[in-house]
């Protein structure tokens, strides 16, 4: 349910809240749609890692994220990301923002804003688990010395899932990337780390960390 914004008077009608519901939805959307597109992908690429370096407790200066060549996304001191986000299968999230935009617009009442929201409960164990899976799959895309050089990232983001129970421990296993570590929206973990991975991944291989996504 769309929680009423707190400039909101007692007295407002509920017309005059939902139009400005509608209102704020739109922008919202709006918003959200320029983030996905490509011209603001390294943005995107950086909030992940943000949320990484955040979560690890590591202090740094945003102009030390930079956008980097292929294969690599963002390089951030002697690390070297690349961000891959996991989504539901077919899922297509700029027309499912389009669709949500187009339906907030059309609305006539505050019926049109409403939406039916039941999150389902997945372990951090079991995105741990997916997301190694997946970057196994990647393997055969690059060449051993382009993997070794890769500092795989991925974040977790599938429709309405949340880890709701702690883990109590993380799925580590190698990859054929140099590490890898895992962004949810609750969670994140360094799952894996080689010999020659940067320190601050490899201090905290194991580990889980609250997020702020």
């Amino acid at each position: 349910m769309i929680k009423p914004n707190k400039r909101f008077e007692r007295d407002d009608p509920p017309a005059s809240i939902a139009c400005r519901d509608r209102a704020t939805l739109v922008a919202r959307y709006k918003e959200l749609l320029t983030r996905i597109s490509n011209t603001e992908k390294l943005n995107l690429e950086k909030w992940v890692v943000r949320q990484l370096l955040g979560a690890l407790g590591i202090s740094f200066k945003e102009e030390e994220m930079t956008g980097a060549a292929e294969p690599v996304d963002v390089a951030f001191r002697d690390a070297r990301f690349q961000v891959k986000e996991i989504l539901d299968e077919g899922r297509h999230r700029t027309d499912e923002f389009k669709n949500k935009l187009k339906r907030i617009e059309q609305g006539q009442d505050n019926s049109g804003l409403l939406e039916e929201y039941t999150p389902l409960d997945i372990s951090f164990t079991e995105i741990v688990q997916l997301c190694h899976s997946y970057a196994k799959s990647l393997e055969s895309k690059y060449g051993p010395r382009e993997r070794k050089s890769i500092d795989l990232l991925c974040y977790f983001n599938w429709h309405h899932h949340f880890s709701m129970v702690p883990p109590t421990e993380v799925f580590t296993k190698e990859v054929g990337f140099r590490s890898l570590s895992v962004v949810s929206n609750r969670y994140c973990a360094v799952v894996y780390a080689s010999p020659n991975a940067p320190a601050l991944l490899r201090d905290n291989v194991g580990k889980v960390f609250f997020t702020s996504c």
